[in-house]
């Protein structure tokens, strides 16, 4: 059998699906032409990580190996189907394995082509590639501990050879700082000068010219010449790139000892015996050039991490890019805060492809790199504080200019420049790099591109939050802006002095009416915690689209703590319908997929006006964490009365550490306390510690002192730690009644209140709250109201900040907002404060008690049935549910209720498990389904359901599929998606497809 009989009876078209693939792998002449006419290439729709390669050639084991390191490089297959002539059997590999992995160990599958074996070729479908269901075939293949991204592999590397130059430097450079930028500027030579090389811009008519040998490179010149020629090199593509790629052009002699450049030409030399990559793994001619941008991270310092700077991955600048610039309009961009040059590498991008669709880049290559240059230069504008990353990105536009163009021609181009002009004058005629400014952005005094007013505006401004930078202090305490003929003040608009917000009131400034903007935003901008720059922000712009990416910021920010949005808008306001998309994870969102899918059936419209009326309506934040259903019963239960009404004081106890107590123990004033390292800070708290606090009660340390791990629901764990005087540290309370007798405990961060009803002295820090209660009698009352489901409920999802950061939390006034209800029933009150009184005392435990007090708690605050079993689903312990028997009834029962009313025939709901800890349930309308049995063999239970249903994506976490006359529901195996609360809500949503509603509401 031919390869295209046997991929044609797949399902695929060799004109419209497999395309031929032109393949030109450099320093491979043999291996290329080989190639020649020979592999094919298919492109993955719906973002479901199936392209791949065909080869239809025969290919010796290194050969193979040599076109896999290729695939690997350009990142842009998943598979690899290896069908030489005359071949009894197809393999077929796994492309995103590194060189590392041996081409046995990358085989998925091996297909017989002479005999069929039709459950193995029904795995490599067409519609299996499509859907995405095809990695439900082969997901125990995927090794989690052999995969790692060509990025990260590159990123480690290059900290490998950073740790290697610096420990050979360590000697003669003891200053660490100094050290590193030596390292740094020796490393991000050798980086650019690989891609240079890997990419023909520096070549052997380049070499001929300037060191009359064409067979010299830069590795050649590491091992065999001297410093002079070293620097010399490194001197002239400082010039190509208009004296603007590095800080010194040149090297100290004395740093680039004959040991570094051996180190240095090592790097570029493959290791098949330990098996670790090295830069010769790496074909920068294939590596797509926004790699770049992530390199950056190696050089990223810990300092600027905790500052909010992180790298801006391409899928998410892409989502940003892409919503932008949703006209064919080509126009300025501009990046304020650009990093390493992510958002304006896409944003060139985007603007080429327009150019192109336009007819308006010339065929000739030569005429390419010319006009190329000219619309980075008319077009493409940045400012960026931190040197390291303008560099970054002024090479990574740089190299953007040769995207596509035969390597060939960039050599003769490089032949004639230096022919006729006696240099490579690439940058001199449209230069770019002057609008990628060195600069703060929110400088008031140097203003940067004040005339300007640009067409488009991304980017991902930093934001702190355990600081406060100086940057946002002095741009918060003076910057003032007219915006429609009044005068707005930063004081007036910014919150905290975070400096996000500072960046999304600077662009202002550089935008008018026909301005488009895009940015990435830390999420709190727009809780509760930001009222006057949402004022601002709701007012002044025209918001088009949120993505909520909180639930996963992980997958796009790998060490970050804040959760973000990206947030489209305009300085148009008409009326303005947000489109809100509360972005999730999927089966497939962790490694190695890590697939960012954005569900249009996910979208919840937002009327603008409602989130800045002086009623304030709505919250973003509400949408962030729950839903239309959730914020209903957070309504009713907000109806009620609050803890103002009943309380006496309120406070927080004692802050331990701070520039007080250091400068009243060690005399070290907070500019001294700076220049420490964090080693020796620890030191000092450590033994202010050990001064301060006895693990033992003593007549001198005779104060218990109690932290959140001492509060249990309705216990006190006996401390383990006393202190002596509260005068000893940094912010002693001035009202010491609240340590003294009556008085409730809870704790202001976690999960849990755990409330505490203490009548004893105790002492705490300012990581507890304390409420006294004007009446006495009601303390047992309060203590299991507090630790209850209801409010745990409500603070979740109404109270609590930063839901899904770290340093989740409560404040003053979200606890003196805490819903008590309106009617306390005394003969209810009487059976929850004698239950809770017990608990106090040790005469039961919570475990034993803790159905029972929810349970009088719903009925104090009179909760329907619906709303409490939404409570109660909210809290089960997440769990799988497998193959017990009836799990899924409730389930069933609930949906069936919601559903068969508005039908006249029977209803039937199945369920079964699909494998991949999956679950399907079907409804099927009527007898005469058609559709799959669901007792069928489960193996192929999800094959047919997308064989009849070729539109649906599952890895798009398509929840629910509707076939003609039957609905299937696809869900994880977890406990809390198969709740009767879930039955209820799709139900719901079912009926609002089956049977739409003109205001999209529910239909009971």
């Amino acid at each position: 059998m031919t390869y295209v009989d046997f991929f044609t009876n797949l399902g695929f078209d060799f004109n419209s699906d497999l395309k031929l693939k032109h393949i030109n792998i450099d320093r491979e002449s043999t291996l290329s032409q080989k190639l020649k006419n020979s592999v094919f290439f298919y492109k993955n729709p719906n973002n479901t990580n199936t392209s791949f390669y065909l080869i239809t050639s025969s290919l010796g084991t290194l050969e193979l190996v040599e076109f896999r390191k290729y695939v690997w490089n350009r990142n842009d297959a998943d598979i690899i189907f290896y069908y030489p002539p005359e071949a009894e059997k197809v393999k077929m590999l796994y492309a995103k394995y590194s060189p590392k992995i041996s081409n046995r160990d990358s085989v998925l599958e091996v297909f017989s082509t002479t005999q069929k074996d039709a459950d193995t070729i029904e795995k490599i479908r067409h519609w299996q590639f499509d859907s995405g269901v095809f990695w439900l075939n082969y997901h125990s293949f995927i090794n989690k501990t052999k995969y790692k991204g060509i990025d990260k592999e590159l990123v480690t590397t290059l900290e490998a050879l950073k740790v290697q130059l610096s420990k050979l430097l360590i000697l003669s450079i003891s200053d660490e700082k100094i050290r590193n930028n030596v390292v740094q500027a020796l490393i991000d030579r050798t980086l650019y000068i690989k891609y240079l090389e890997d990419n023909h811009i520096i070549n052997s008519y380049f070499f001929s010219y300037y060191f009359n040998d064409g067979a010299l490179n830069y590795e050649k010149l590491l091992v065999n010449s001297s410093n002079r020629d070293i620097n010399k090199l490194y001197r002239i593509i400082h010039e190509i790139f208009n004296n603007a790629l590095f800080d010194q052009p040149t090297i100290d002699d004395k740093y680039l000892t004959s040991d570094v450049r051996i180190l240095i030409a090592n790097s570029f030399n493959h290791n098949v015996i330990t098996g670790q990559l090295r830069l010769f793994d790496f074909r920068f001619d294939v590596l797509p050039v926004e790699f770049i941008s992530y390199i950056y991270e190696v050089f990223l310092s810990e300092k600027q991490k905790e500052n909010g700077i992180y790298y801006t991955p391409k899928k998410l600048a892409q989502l940003i890019v892409d919503d932008v610039i949703i006209e064919d309009k080509i126009g300025p961009i501009l990046d304020p805060s650009s990093g390493s040059g992510m958002f304006l590498t896409v944003g060139f991008q985007r603007l080429l492809e327009i150019a192109q669709k336009q007819g308006l880049e010339p065929e000739n290559n030569i005429d390419k790199i010319r006009f190329r240059t000219r619309l980075l230069s008319d077009n493409i504008f940045g400012i960026e504080i931190e040197p390291t990353a303008q560099r970054f990105t002024l090479f990574s536009l740089s190299l953007q200019i040769f995207e596509g163009i035969n390597p060939s021609d960039i050599k003769h181009f490089i032949a004639d420049e230096l022919v006729q002009k006696n240099e490579i004058n690439l940058f001199n005629e449209f230069n770019f790099y002057k609008n990628i400014i060195r600069q703060n952005a929110l400088d008031i005094e140097n203003k940067v591109f004040e005339s300007i007013k640009f067409k488009y505006i991304i980017g991902n401004p930093p934001f702190v939050r355990k600081g406060i930078s100086d940057d946002a202090k002095n741009f918060t305490n003076q910057y003032e802006l007219i915006i429609s003929d009044k005068k707005i003040s930063a004081k007036d608009v910014i919150d905290g002095y975070q400096i996000s917000q500072c960046f999304l009131l600077k662009i202002k400034e550089w935008s008018d009416e026909n301005t488009r903007l895009g940015f990435i935003s830390n999420s709190s901008n727009f809780y509760n915690e930001a009222q006057k720059f949402q004022k601002f922000f709701y007012s002044n712009y025209g918001i088009e689209k949120i993505y909520e990416l909180s639930r996963v910021k992980k997958i796009l920010f790998e060490n970050a703590d804040e959760s973000v949005v990206a947030i489209i808008f305009t300085n148009v306001i008409q009326n303005n319908i947000i489109n809100y998309y509360p972005v999730d994870k999927g089966v497939f969102s962790e490694s190695p997929f890590e697939l960012l899918i954005i569900q249009e059936d996910k979208i919840i419209k937002i009327d603008q006006k409602r989130l800045f009326s002086d009623h304030k309506q709505i919250r973003l934040r509400d949408f962030l964490v729950s839903n239309i259903y959730d914020n209903e019963l957070v309504l009713n239960i907000k109806n009620n009365s609050r803890v103002k009404n009943f309380y006496s004081s309120i406070g927080r106890g004692f802050q331990i550490w701070g520039e007080t107590a250091r400068k009243k123990e060690y005399n070290l004033s907070q500019k001294n306390w700076n220049k420490l390292t964090k080693e020796q800070k620890d030191e000092y708290l450590k033994i202010f510690i050990d001064k301060y606090f006895s693990s033992t009660k003593t007549d001198f340390y005779n104060k218990p002192y109690i932290k959140p791990s001492n509060l249990k629901p309705f216990l006190k764990i006996d401390p383990n730690k006393f202190i002596s005087s509260l005068e000893n540290f940094e912010r002693p309370i001035s009202n010491s009644d609240i340590y003294i007798g009556d008085k409730l405990m809870f704790s202001r961060i976690g999960s849990n209140l755990n409330c505490v009803y203490s009548k004893d002295t105790d002492y705490f820090d300012f990581s507890i709250y304390t409420i006294k209660l004007k009446e006495p009698h009601l303390y047992y009352l309060f203590v299991a109201i507090l630790n209850s489901y209801v409010i745990r409920f409500y603070l979740d999802f109404y109270l609590r900040k930063r839901m899904f950061d770290s340093f989740s939390r409560i404040g003053n006034d979200d606890i003196l907002n805490i819903p008590i209800p309106n009617n306390l029933n005394e003969n209810i009150v009487n059976q929850i404060s004698i239950i809770s009184e017990n608990l106090a005392n040790h005469k039961c435990t919570y475990s034993e008690k803790e159905d029972e007090l929810n349970n009088l708690v719903y009925d104090l605050f009179e909760l329907s049935y619906w709303e409490r079993q939404r409570i109660k689903d909210y809290f089960i312990p997440k769990s799988r549910i497998g193959r017990k028997k009836n799990a899924l009834d409730c389930y069933k029962i609930t949906l069936n209720e919601v559903i068969e009313f508005y039908f006249e025939t029977h209803i039937k709901i199945e369920e079964a498990s699909a494998g991949f800890n999956l679950i399907v349930v079907k409804i099927s309308f009527g007898n005469s389904s058609t559709s799959p049995d669901i007792n069928k063999t489960k193996k192929f239970l999800l094959n047919e359901i997308f064989e009849q249903n070729p539109e649906a994506n599952f890895l798009a976490s398509q929840e629910k599929i509707f076939g003609k006359d039957c609905v299937y529901i696809v869900k994880e195996d977890i406990n809390k998606n198969w709740t009767e609360t879930k039955a209820f809500e799709d139900g719901q949503d079912i009926l609002k497809n089956l049977i739409p509603n003109e205001n999209e509401e529910r239909l009971h």
